[in-house]
């Protein structure tokens, strides 16, 4: 039986994927694709962040049984804002010694919901073993002691002493170090500046030497975030950030005895977690929520909840969750932001219902769970109002197709019931993004987060196997494709 080698490419978007194959600069992309399977509108989950998609692509699930909704979001038990490492304006209000501790022990032992099995924890419990170099969402049955930098425990108080679960292999950068192959030389991906490790050299670096090891996991996930990084910049080199990746997938080919043997060997995927959206130049650009929800007492990041706040804002770059935690505020704080139209969409839990309206109208869609039509996955619904603000198509013969937000009703009802909370998503129209306290911007560079296309619809690449995916092609289904590869029955919960 193959193993499977998962990578998950930060950003990849699939025009500037087959704009770098066409122009011959990425050969490993181009092997890769010519032997095997490539779509190019894969969906992935919302929001497009990073955190909750790498949470369902080891699930299988959306973030309404996984239980993570974000890489920022309110938890409204501890009243506190779970930040796994975004801004380091935020950050540094918020305080670094408990953003550290969300995305280093939280995200695992206590967000992620116990009521689903990562691919991880499946395939141990079946005898497998898998791996998993540089990425945040990692939950296995073994436990891993993490050696952190002198400069990074002294900022977190010297005060992280807990071993982090994960499966037999567990690489993250240079703080958690499998014990099974030499010491890389260490070089420049090692340091402060290329974030301890987490990066597209030291990943492979990691993965070459486990697979010199002579112990390659039946399954091993590597996260590649370079990529995502310099798009956040400069958009406009997209396909020279592509080559990078590139050139760092050929080093791993060219570590077997030929490029075939590497398939020959080995299942190899190649996934992104989201696309990217140019945001423009100008200020008007930005939309500014406090501004928006300037008659509400909006909660500042430096300091804890208190009374006296009604809004908690958790800013995820093109998307937002509005949290209206003083009594019957919900409905107010929805009329605030529907009023400008540079937002998509803005959406609430109603009972079972979600409803949706259109910024700057005053068109609403209301769906739920059960009903007579049938969406392309084969999940039931009822559908109310206007359909053009999700731009659904229903066809004569009851069943819902989409366009401009992918797989619209499964991920917003993924992110909504992601939490038991009064919330109130919105998202930012093309060509915008969200401003709040400290928020990070992208005047002119590239953002994500939103349930749009642009930031939704992601490249799959599969080679080494004969297995065809389902179509149409969903992130959330990659882990049982892996399961069925490698003989697995799927579990998901």
């Amino acid at each position: 039986m193959k193993k499977v080698l998962l990578f998950l490419i930060d950003s990849m978007m699939p025009e500037v994927l087959e704009r770098c194959v066409d122009k011959k600069k990425a050969p490993a992309f181009q092997f890769l694709m010519e032997r095997g399977q490539y779509m190019a509108e894969c969906t992935t989950v919302f929001p497009t962040m990073t955190a909750s998609i790498d949470c369902s692509l080891i699930t299988g699930v959306y973030p309404d049984q996984h239980k993570v909704p974000g890489l920022i979001w309110y938890d409204s038990t501890s009243k506190k804002i779970i930040n796994y490492i975004n801004g380091a304006i935020p950050i540094a209000k918020i305080g670094f010694e408990q953003c550290a501790h969300n995305v280093l022990f939280d995200l695992n032992e206590l967000h992620l919901s116990k009521e689903v099995k990562t691919i991880h924890e499946v395939l141990e419990e079946h005898g497998l073993t898998s791996g998993s170099i540089n990425v945040i969402a990692h939950r296995g049955h073994k436990r891993h002691k993490a050696s952190i930098p002198f400069m990074l425990n002294a900022a977190t108080g010297f005060r992280f002493k807990q071993k982090v679960s994960g499966p037999t292999i567990l690489s993250l950068g240079t703080l958690v170090k499998p014990g099974i192959f030499r010491p890389i030389t260490w070089n420049w991906s090692h340091t402060m500046p290329s974030a301890y490790g987490v990066n597209d050299a030291y990943a492979i670096d990691v993965l070459i030497e486990v697979l010199r090891s002579g112990k390659q996991p039946d399954f091993t996930l590597t996260y590649m975030p370079d990529n995502d990084h310099k798009l956040h910049r400069t958009p406009e080199k997209a396909e020279e950030h592509l080559a990078a990746v590139d050139e760092q997938l050929c080093r791993l080919l060219d570590s077997f005895s030929s490029w075939e043997q590497a398939i020959e060997k080995n299942v190899i995927i190649l996934i992104s977690d989201h696309g990217q959206t140019i945001v423009g130049q100008s200020d008007e650009h930005n939309i500014d929520l406090e501004q928006l929800l300037a008659d509400f007492h909006i909660h500042r990041l430096s300091r804890g909840v208190s009374p006296s706040d009604e809004v908690v804002i958790c800013n995820n770059e093109r998307m937002a969750y509005l949290y209206p935690i003083a009594d019957g505020s919900l409905s107010s704080v929805v009329e605030a932001a529907a009023v400008d139209e540079r937002l998509d969409i803005i959406a609430w839990k109603e009972a079972e219902w979600i409803v949706v309206r259109k910024g700057g109208t005053d068109q609403e869609v209301r769906f739920r769970k059960g009903g007579v039509l049938h969406d392309c996955y084969g999940v039931a619904w009822t559908i109310q109002g206007f359909q053009s603000v999700l731009d659904l198509r229903i066809d004569q013969h009851g069943v819902v197709s989409f366009h401009d937000y992918p797989d619209a009703l499964n991920r917003l009802f993924g992110a909504l019931f992601a939490q038991p909370d009064p919330v109130v998503v919105v998202t930012a129209a093309p060509g915008y993004e969200l401003l709040s306290e400290s928020s990070p911007t992208h005047l002119g560079g590239g953002s994500h987060g939103s349930l749009h296309r642009q930031d939704s619809l992601i490249p799959l690449v599969i080679a080494g196997t004969n297995r065809k995916f389902t179509q149409p092609a969903r992130l959330v289904d990659v882990k049982s494709f892996i399961l069925q590869e490698l003989a697995v029955p799927s579990v998901s919960g």
